[in-house]
């Protein structure tokens, strides 16, 4: 079992202005990734089926890969959606809920440059399509900083306003920055997730704590050439 999780930010030309223009993937090149793994016979899946993978559940096609996207910027739905759909694909993206429809005003972000976030109505439309929609806390807190009642309160409030709003239920965690520790493992469990992912490098194996998922992260940087070494070979 070697599944890779894939994570994006933003699928868009960088603004001349990005300070951190490493979290833009071009719409152009982002096609040609989903065409290649396409033309690869990759299946998408989606969260709940890994976790149910490694829990032996499932079993899953081989060239099984999961698409997510971390912030749920509105770009996600612009260019990211139309090319998810062209090619018959799903994705998880992980949405900030205190700042639906608004620009990012996250503390711990070093971006000048505030790009829109996706709105209540683009959010619905991509998840009646398939597009599974999971919590990145209410705030975008780095909870490795916050008490434990307030890392509960981000847990919390970001799964009930999705679960209201999209009638669907919230199983699993973005961990904003990457931030966490044991003890925010303990809460996201507690709190009714049943996993959740991390920025750590490298695929999701047999055996592995399914709230420590790690994931590779594919950016500006990253040509055709690199992205397939990434997803077949470097972390296998």
């Amino acid at each position: 079992m070697r599944i890779p999780i894939l994570f994006y930010h933003k699928i868009a030309q960088p603004s001349p202005k990005a300070k951190i223009r490493g979290l833009y993937v071009t719409p152009k090149s982002f096609y040609y990734q989903m065409r290649y793994l396409k033309w690869r016979g990759y299946t998408t899946v989606t969260l709940l089926d890994i976790l149910q993978a490694l829990n032996q559940e499932k079993v899953l096609p081989p060239r099984s890969i999961a698409l997510t996207f971390d912030d749920g910027y509105e770009n996600n739905y612009t260019y990211t959606f139309p090319i998810l759909k062209k090619f018959s694909f799903t994705a998880t993206i992980f949405i900030v809920t205190r700042d639906i429809g608004e620009f990012p005003d996250w503390p711990d972000s070093e971006e000048r440059i505030k790009e829109p976030l996706l709105s209540w109505e683009q959010i619905k439309e991509m998840h009646d399509y398939g597009i599974s929609i999971q919590s990145h806390t209410h705030t975008h807190a780095s909870l490795t900083k916050l008490q434990n009642e307030a890392v509960r309160e981000e847990l919390l409030i970001s799964k009930r306003i999705i679960e209201k709003e999209l009638k669907t239920k919230v199983d699993f965690l973005c961990y904003p920055k990457g931030y966490f520790n044991s003890g925010v493992m303990a809460i996201a469990k507690e709190t009714g997730y049943r996993g959740a992912v991390t920025t750590k490098r490298g695929v999701v194996k047999e055996g592995d704590n399914p709230y420590n998922l790690k994931r590779i992260g594919i950016k500006r940087k990253h040509t055709l050439l690199s992205f397939i070494r990434y997803i077949g070979y470097k972390y296998r």
